[in-house]
């Protein structure tokens, strides 16, 4: 019977040769990119994943577990120089906790990492040997990351025709332009939206300056990137964004907001949560001590990106005396140093510098779950295993994507959304962590969702082969390039139409005036003659 069922999985007898451009420039991207490529080769194709280098510190968490046929591109002295005159990226990061997002300085805000990867398309082209390796390999499909046109450009120059673009977010609305897919920031959040799909009048507002904001900012990075392959005569990526076949987004349609797509945008989210694996994970000893020390437990873990050791001290001791007052749970703080002497005397906290994140989440005895409850940041790998695990949550964006995910995931009813700036306020932090330790109701949801996501319809890595095996086939398809992007706002949105119907009733309308008024002066007129 298994045997069966996995006939239509691999319907092509012969494997594909794939390559994937995942280029090192954040831990969540890279993972999404790893779990694509992953699962093609687990479906049993050949896999070639391109990684050049942009951040050196990212380099030990390409993420792939299962691809070996790896082509890192290390940096060279070139990308070293450039990369020292770039602003500097562990400053940026630091400032995040504090920041409050706003669409005008959103470009500023977000040079640092555009620098690194505008770095690092001609580090890749400049490297003749990786070039040339490449080169003279066959490729069926090529994806790419989508926030870099370095992917697309390469397969052009390549000769790949059967391309696919791949968002490691939920939702790129600022890119929904590039593809022909209406972005209707009237009821749908924008990536880094905080508020949720019923906005007010300037809730909306701000919806569509942010996007707006983003929009001319990847613009600009586009516009930038595309230059360095005008020596090869592809100078135009706006037309190499709609030649993809498929546009793969981490969105789940049972846990994000509803939204109209076109059809060539394909919803993977979720792709990252193997739930047979995840359930075959087992602690070390160490952890089920800790684990056992208290009837409850709770983690603490803000990502990798923004550190908890970088957070404002008074929020890092605000924290630490809302854990005091809970002394009958057992808190487990995912912290990057071993500087811990603010934290001595309590005896309920547990740091640590790595979590087994899945397998805590996932941890049961026979009448319960042993983790009770979790503070994340809302990134959304951990949005995405909170939802299909089943677990109550505290979420506290920090930046980015993460206040959508927090607002997307809350409007399950099984997490609170807390802002950022709470944590530095005592009552309201631990009102927020009693809620999800005492009222069962938090619990009840978040599995409720969890189960849903089980018996989904729709399974990530089917799609993903599915979809990949498919255009390898029959791609590319330009048919599927919707008209709408050579329309103006004026012709898309019948503006020109609506005149004409409105300019219309408004004639009809002067005309019955008039004729009206004729009437009513050639009737007066008539009656004046009879009475003389």
């Amino acid at each position: 019977m298994k045997i069966l069922l996995l006939v239509p999985y691999f319907y092509l007898v012969n494997s594909l040769n794939i390559l994937i451009y995942s280029p090192a420039f954040a831990t969540s991207h890279m993972n999404f990119m790893a779990h694509i490529s992953d699962t093609l080769t687990d479906a049993g194709h050949n896999v070639t994943v391109l990684v050049p280098i942009t951040d050196a510190k990212l380099k030990p968490r390409i993420g792939l577990e299962k691809t070996n046929d790896i082509i890192i591109v290390d940096h060279d002295d070139e990308m070293r120089e450039a990369l020292g005159i770039a602003p500097d990226a562990e400053t940026a990061l630091k400032l995040l906790w504090e920041r409050v997002e706003k669409p005008e300085d959103m470009e500023n805000n977000l040079k640092w990492i555009f620098d690194q990867i505008l770095a690092t398309c001609p580090l890749l082209l400049r490297n003749e040997a990786v070039m040339k390796e490449i080169g003279n390999r066959k490729f069926d499909v090529a994806i790419a990351e989508s926030l870099s046109v370095c992917g697309l450009g390469l397969f052009k120059k390549l000769g790949i025709e059967k391309t696919i673009l791949a968002a490691s977010c939920a939702i790129f609305d600022f890119q929904h332009d590039f593809i022909g897919e209406p972005n209707h920031v009237s009821y749908v959040p924008t990536s880094n939206c905080p508020h949720g799909d019923k906005m007010s009048i300037i809730q909306r507002y701000m919806n569509h300056k942010s996007s707006d904001a983003a929009q001319r900012t990847i613009i600009n990075h586009f516009n930038r990137e595309i230059k360095h392959f005008e020596k090869f005569g592809i100078s135009d990526w706006r037309e190499l964004f709609p030649s993809a076949s498929a546009y793969f987004i981490n969105s789940n349609p049972y846990i994000d907001y509803p939204r109209p797509i076109i059809q060539k945008t394909v919803a993977i989210g979720g792709i990252s949560v193997h739930l047979d694996e995840i359930q075959s994970q087992k602690l070390s000893e160490d952890w089920q001590n800790i684990l056992e020390l208290r009837k409850r437990n709770f983690l603490i873990s803000f990502g990798s990106i923004a550190r908890s050791v970088d957070m404002p001290i008074k929020w890092r001791d605000n924290i630490l005396n809302v854990i005091r007052t809970f002394p009958d749970v057992t808190f487990i703080w995912k912290y990057e140093s071993d500087d811990l002497e603010w934290a001595e005397g309590v005896e309920n906290v547990k740091f640590v510098k790595w979590t087994s994140q899945t397998a805590l989440l996932k941890t049961k005895t026979k009448s319960d779950s042993r983790l009770n409850g979790f503070l994340t940041h809302g990134g959304l790998g951990s949005t995405h295993e909170l939802a299909y695990l089943g677990k109550p949550a505290l979420m506290v964006p920090i930046f980015g994507d993460q206040f959508r995910n927090a607002k997307m995931l809350a409007r399950h009813n099984g997490s609170i959304l807390l802002e950022k700036f709470s944590l530095a306020d005592f009552e309201r932090l631990k009102s927020a962590i009693y809620t999800i330790l005492s009222d069962s109701t938090y619990s009840t949801n978040a599995k409720k969702l969890a189960e849903l996501l089980q018996h989904q319809p729709i399974i990530p890595k089917e799609q993903v082969v599915r979809q990949v095996e498919f255009i390898a086939k029959y791609g590319p398809f330009p048919n599927m390039d919707p008209y709408s992007r050579h329309l103006s706002i004026i012709q898309r949105d019948l503006i020109d139409v609506y005149a004409i119907i409105y300019i219309s009733y408004i004639l009809g309308f002067v005309v019955l005036i008039f004729v009206f008024r004729f009437l009513l002066k050639f009737s007066f007129g008539k009656s004046t003659k009879k009475e003389d």
